[in-house]
This record gives C-alpha cells, sequence and structure tokens, in this order.
C-alpha cells in the first residue's frame, strides 16, 4: 500500500487498515522467538503493533493508558511472557497469535491456541528416541511449575502499587481528566494481564495432559510415569494459589 492510498481512507479506517497490514506482515514472517520466547526486538514487534494495538484496543472500548511501566509491571509481564507464549518453538502461529494479544491487536480473551497444537510441535521433531520427546515435555512442565510463583509474586506487588495508585487518585488534589484514564486504565491493563496468565497456566496443563496421552497412544515407555509426576506438581502447584495480596506470598498454607 502506499503512502497517497494510505492518507484517503478516514483516520478510524486507517488505524485498521494499519493493523491489518501489520498483522499480515507478521503472519507471514513468523518471527525468531527471543527473550521469555517474544518475538526478537524490531520496529514492527515494539513499535508499529503496540500503536495500532492502542488504537485497536481503544475502538474495542478497552483501557488504555499511556503512563510508563514501574519496575514491578515490566517484572510481571516479562515473567508472565514465557507463559502465555506457546511452550514449544514449533508453535509459530500460535507465536504470532499471543504476539498480536501482547500488543492489542487481537483482543486477550481471543485466538485461543487448540489443546493439540503443543503435541503436534513435539512429534513433527525427529528426535533419534522416542524417550526424547518424555524428557521434552517433563521439561516444559516443570519450567512452567517454576514460573508459578514467581509470577504471582510480582503480580501481588503490582497489585499493592494499584492500591496505591488508586488511594493517590483520590487523595491527589487538581487531577486531571487523562490522569484519572491513564490511572484506572493501567489498574485494569494489570488485572487483564494476571488473569490471561492464569488462564495461560490452565491452557497449559490441558495440553500438556493432552500431549502425554498421545505419546502413550504411539510410543508407550516408563518415561511417562516421571512425567505424569510432573504434571501432577504443576496441578498441585496451581490448586494452591489464592488471590494475590500482600508480598509476604501467594500461597495458601
Amino acid at each position: 500500500m502506499t503512502a497517497r492510498a494510505f492518507r484517503a481512507f478516514a483516520p478510524g479506517a486507517r488505524a485498521a487498515a494499519l493493523v491489518a497490514c501489520l498483522s499480515a506482515t507478521l503472519v507471514a514472517c513468523a518471527p525468531p522467538r527471543g527473550d521469555f520466547g517474544r518475538a526478537e526486538p524490531s520496529l514492527v514487534n515494539d513499535r508499529l503493533l503496540p500503536l495500532a494495538g492502542r488504537k485497536a484496543a481503544q475502538a474495542r472500548g478497552e483501557p488504555v493508558s499511556s503512563y510508563r511501566y514501574t519496575d514491578n509491571e515490566n517484572a510481571m509481564r516479562a515473567l508472565g511472557w514465557a507463559v502465555v507464549m506457546p511452550a514449544h518453538e514449533g508453535q509459530r502461529i500460535g507465536a504470532v497469535l499471543a504476539e498480536l494479544r501482547r500488543t492489542r491487536i487481537l483482543p486477550q480473551e481471543r485466538a485461543r491456541i487448540d489443546k493439540a497444537d503443543y503435541v503436534r510441535a513435539l512429534l513433527r521433531v525427529d528426535y533419534r528416541s522416542s524417550v526424547a520427546r518424555y524428557a521434552r515435555l517433563q521439561e516444559d512442565i516443570e519450567a512452567d511449575t517454576a514460573r508459578v510463583e514467581p509470577f504471582f509474586q510480582a503480580a501481588s506487588r503490582v497489585a499493592e502499587d494499584d492500591r496505591v495508585r488508586l488511594r493517590a487518585l483520590a487523595a491527589v488534589p487538581e487531577v486531571e481528566p487523562d490522569e484519572v484514564a491513564n490511572a484506572e486504565g493501567r489498574v485494569e491493563e494489570n488485572r487483564l494481564l494476571e488473569a490471561w496468565v492464569q488462564i495461560a497456566f490452565e491452557e497449559r496443563v490441558v495440553a500438556y495432559r493432552y500431549a502425554l496421552d498421545r505419546l502413550v497412544l504411539e510410543t508407550p515407555d516408563r518415561a511417562s510415569v516421571a512425567v505424569e509426576a510432573a504434571l501432577a506438581r504443576l496441578e498441585s502447584v496451581l490448586r494452591s494459589l489464592r488471590p494475590a495480596g500482600p508480598p509476604r506470598g501467594v500461597f495458601k498454607g
């Protein structure tokens, strides 16, 4: 699309056209994954998609804040990203959809990944030994188990910061309307992210269970016992969660 053709659109249509063009580019390229499984830094991933995503989110009536992130908010997002991204690097379409949700091109509640997508990616890898697939599955499960507590501890710190933010919003004199919108928008953005990650953890468990069942059907092996135990541990840790509270922790008992 030429610049002249793009300017011919009305402002609202321009945003939609930009979203469509950038989304198509991202899907076509299926970018390589960097830190925490995110797409490698680039102009498209770090500037253009977030800009278009904010416009798309505003058009859907979702909360949008232009405030800078706190250290705790950055930490929560970094820890959560490894969970909302697909677990296997072979899930390329899933990675693109997660990037579109991260940048808010797509709503966070949309574009859920098929539970069979993980095992399909696992089976596409031509391992010399079938046991290696069990080992990879166990490794992914144990990595997720280790992510649970750090993420929800970070979320707890963010929740406390948000309580401070809302108290300040009620107490600070002469607050401008855009300050109210930005402060309340950031609180809601944080809540949406925490909910997305919690759902992603639950979806991971379903995908891992489905993958283990498929591996046992295709290549039964005693290695499945250790994978079953690892999966039970992840389920137990997730069940132990309670709503985020004081920074002392987020677990029962």
